[in-house]
């Protein structure tokens, strides 16, 4: 055959199917424009004059490399549909004549038309789309708008060679499903229908047991250092659950139907169990492939957009005053009581110098320790060689302790502690009896401040790991007694930890410049004493950095939630086109022995009701399962506002379920349209 021929029958073949290609232009044009985006919001420096910009950047980066991943496994999912619903074209022209080598060059062309349609297409909507993209997020966090236009080359070259290298794979996978294949095969690849597995029974209860075991890890969970341990392995469990429950669900639930004869010999029941029994397993595995995908956009957005909504919040308890000043020495010393009197001159010295007005100043010092807490009771002796994997962080504890004088002065208190008592507080859910030990010191614990200490630490509720507060009566005289616990690398684990916060009626430019002479004081006291860490913050310079980190965060939930939300109504629409074709010639022959066009849209109706509503209801289950665990995870960033996140849930799960609901309409139309 004249080589020339190749291309007019693959571009023919395009054409032809064109319900096929269409929608797989469109995706493979997104994909490609999304990752331009990413790209170069996360390389090409257009961010690094952003207060905080270098983390969303970071965060940009990553999700470019999520999306080439992403991208990867995906339209390999979609070209292998493609691939299916052209074979029994392929075994026609292998009948005709054509060898495998002839086929394999129209695939070729074919790859090289989706190819250059997705890489000119992506680049330039990318490049269209990436000002308004910019511009969106800046205006998201609240930077400087820069309104200049840019190109990245460097973006493009890595979208044409990132995207050329998976559509040469997608080719050889595509050579691959043909060359294995007979012409008959081929031809009658679309009446080919699904052998049950043997063993569904036995697949159901393993995907039981995976779900079981990813709820279990989701709901058990208490801390967030564990949460992020394990919050991935929980997520795996979910997945493969899911596939394995849906598969076999699909099976058990068509031999169901099948055995109840009321239900099943009826005309709008018959078609549609007997074409969902056709295709078992692939009918589960593509329901698991959506519902996987609508659990991971209600994950990210109402994870991402919670984080937003309350960065302000989070913002303040993080930093509740406009300065903020620490320091932390390890080991007990007389003379550190000293040292701080003389940081708290020094530092109101150089506020005043600088022009503030000092107000809600909040500054005291510290002794603090951690172990195991269990039983109202902290064992200080903690292996840290052990790997972080097999340390127990759900019953980690920190305890500070705090002269009583200077709980009174600091917090205007008139609290009274006797020799060998103390007052305690901590908001965790922590069992604390009438008495407490920490090492071989035992308190009678003669009051509780739990409702009192924001007033200490603003940030107390979002902590990582339960702190206990204790006011005793002496803290050098209880500080004293832990010199001897010492680590497995001998540093003392007892530290005195040194707090300085207060407002100052700067504007926010003068706030950081004020910090950062206060950090120069920090310097000059602390570092000849070989101090093991200590800085100065200001509200207003980590204002840009918490907008920026969890703006960025929900630019790039949205950016991949939408790709995903795609990548969804793909899924969807090749399920609905392909299984169209499918049942085409059943619907065909039931027509002719009497079945009408109301009986086949009855039977369409039915058909999409048995499957509509189980991915976006597993989908909904999932989501309230892993909250929990997500919640934990927001701690970590400093949200533990559980009503807040439910309510972002909610709005979630309310508004995809109803774009869910329109696709699935709209699709299914397109279904009786094939099958009438």
């Amino acid at each position: 055959m004249r080589s020339g021929i190749y291309p007019k029958i693959a571009a023919e073949g395009v054409k032809k199917n064109g319900k096929l290609y269409i929608p797989y232009f469109v995706t493979c044009i997104m994909m490609v424009a999304v990752f331009y985006i990413m790209h170069f919001l996360g390389y090409s420096g257009v961010l690094d004059n952003i207060a905080g910009g270098a983390t969303a950047t970071q965060m940009l980066q990553m999700g470019s490399g999520i999306m080439a991943i992403f991208g990867t496994i995906f339209m390999f999912y979609t070209q292998s549909t493609l691939i299916k619903g052209r074979k029994k074209e392929f075994g026609l022209y292998s009948i005709l004549g054509m060898n495998r080598r002839n086929i394999g060059k129209i695939i070729f062309y074919e790859t090289l038309i989706t190819w250059t349609i997705s890489i000119l297409g992506g680049l330039v909507g990318g490049i269209g789309l990436s000002k308004l993209a910019e511009l969106g997020f800046t205006r998201m966090i609240g930077a400087k708008i820069d309104y200049s236009f840019n190109i990245s080359w460097n973006s493009a070259g890595t979208a044409i060679l990132l995207y050329t290298g998976i559509f040469f794979l997608i080719y050889l996978n595509a050579l691959r499903q043909i060359r294995f294949s007979s012409a008959v095969e081929l031809v009658k690849a679309d009446r080919a229908g699904e052998k049950p597995p043997k063993s569904n029974w036995a697949v159901g209860l393993l995907g039981i047991l995976f779900l079981g075991a990813g709820y279990y890890l989701a709901l058990k969970i208490e801390q967030p250092i564990s949460a992020l341990m394990w919050f991935f392995v929980a997520v795996i469990l979910v997945i493969l659950g899911t596939y394995l429950v849906l598969i076999a669900g699909s099976v058990i639930l068509c031999r169901l139907l099948q055995k109840n004869t009321k239900y099943y010999y009826k005309a709008e029941h018959f078609v549609s169990v007997s074409s969902m029994a056709f295709r078992m397993k692939r009918n589960g595995a593509g329901l698991a492939s959506i519902c996987i995908l609508l659990t991971m956009i209600l994950v990210m957005l109402s994870s991402t957009s919670a984080l937003f909504i309350n960065s302000d919040k989070i913002l303040s308890m993080r930093y509740p005053n406009e300065i903020g000043a620490f320091a932390c020495k390890y080991g007990y010393d007389t003379a550190l009581d000293d040292l701080g009197d003389r940081l708290d001159d020094r530092i109101f010295e150089v506020a005043e110098e600088d022009g503030s007005t000092l107000t809600n100043n909040k500054t005291y010092s510290v002794y603090s320790i951690s172990g195991y807490f269990e039983n109202s009771k902290l064992d200080v002796i903690l292996d840290f060689s052990t790997p972080m994997s097999f340390i127990d962080y759900d019953n980690v504890a920190q305890v500070q302790f705090m002269d009583v004088d200077v709980y009174n002065r600091v917090f205007d208190h008139n609290e009274v502690v006797a020799p060998g008592d103390a007052i305690v507080g901590c908001v965790s859910d922590v069992d604390i009896g009438d008495t407490l030990t920490v090492g071989d010191l035992k308190f009678n614990v003669k009051g509780r401040i739990d409702d009192r200490l924001e007033e200490i630490d603003p940030a107390v509720e979002i902590e990582v790991s339960p702190t206990i507060y204790v006011i005793v009566n002496d803290v050098n005289e209880v500080a004293s007694c832990f010199t001897d616990y010492l680590d497995f690398n001998g540093i003392p684990m007892l530290a005195w930890f040194w707090y300085c916060r207060f407002d100052t009626g700067l504007t926010s430019s003068e706030q950081i410049k004020l910090s950062d002479d206060i950090n120069q004081v920090l310097y000059e006291e602390l570092e000849p004493l070989e101090f093991d860490n200590y800085y100065c913050d200001s509200h207003a310079a980590e204002r840009g950095s918490f907008l920026s980190t969890f703006g960025g965060l929900f630019f790039l939930g949205i950016l991949l939630s939408l790709i995903f939300l795609v990548c969804c109504v793909l899924i969807i629409y090749y399920k609905q086109i392909s299984e169209g074709f499918e049942d085409r010639s059943r619907f065909e022959i039931m027509q002719k022995v009497g079945m009408t066009k109301k009986d086949i849209k009855k039977s369409i109706n039915s058909q999409m009701l048995t499957v509509f509503m189980v991915p976006i209801i597993l989908a909904c289950v999932h989501l309230a399962v892993v909250l929990p665990i997500v919640h934990k995870l927001l701690i970590l960033f400093g949200l533990n506002d559980i009503p807040s996140l439910i309510m972002s849930a909610g709005i979630c799960v309310l508004a995809f379920g109803s774009f869910y609901a329109l696709i699935y309409k709209l699709t299914s139309n397109e279904y009786y349209r094939i099958v009438s």
